[in-house]
């Protein structure tokens, strides 16, 4: 009896704690986006990952706030996007390039997620830990 308890303890520990669920990690699978863009991701690391597929929360736009006005930029029209680090409301300041010329500044969420498609496999990262991001374009047709 004492042997049983003892199996099934070291058998429920880890799930009770939930250490054996695999939630929480990474998705396998990307959000497919409407654009099929190509991107350049370093992170807060200084790790650089190109990517297809690029988005944010499966969108092909960047949303934030500037001050009491929520706006939205499509990759269209960005040429990089650097991102400042994690303050105390648990957003972060992003300072976006137009390809247009000139800049904007912009808030949004810490934990937005940002997705992309890498030769080794899938990607995911939350915004407040990238550096930065440089959109290149649409990726044509021919090499999708």
């Amino acid at each position: 009896m004492r042997r049983l308890f003892i199996s099934l303890s070291v058998l429920l520990i880890p799930i009770i704690m939930g250490m054996g669920t695999g939630s929480g990690g990474p998705t396998h699978k990307i959000p497919t986006p409407d654009k099929n863009y190509t991107a350049t991701i370093v992170d807060s690391d200084g790790v650089t990952t190109k990517v297809i597929q690029i988005s944010i929360d499966g969108k092909t736009y960047l949303a934030g706030s500037r001050g009491n006005t929520t706006v939205t930029v499509p990759f269209e029209k960005i040429a990089s996007i650097k991102v400042g680090k994690l303050e105390e409301d648990k957003k972060v300041a992003v300072f976006v390039t137009l390809k247009a010329g000139g800049t904007l500044n912009m808030k949004m969420e810490g934990k937005v997620l940002c997705y992309g498609s890498a030769d080794f496999g899938n990607v995911q990262i939350e915004f407040k830990d990238i550096k930065k991001v440089d959109i290149h374009g649409i990726v044509p047709k021919e090499t999708q």
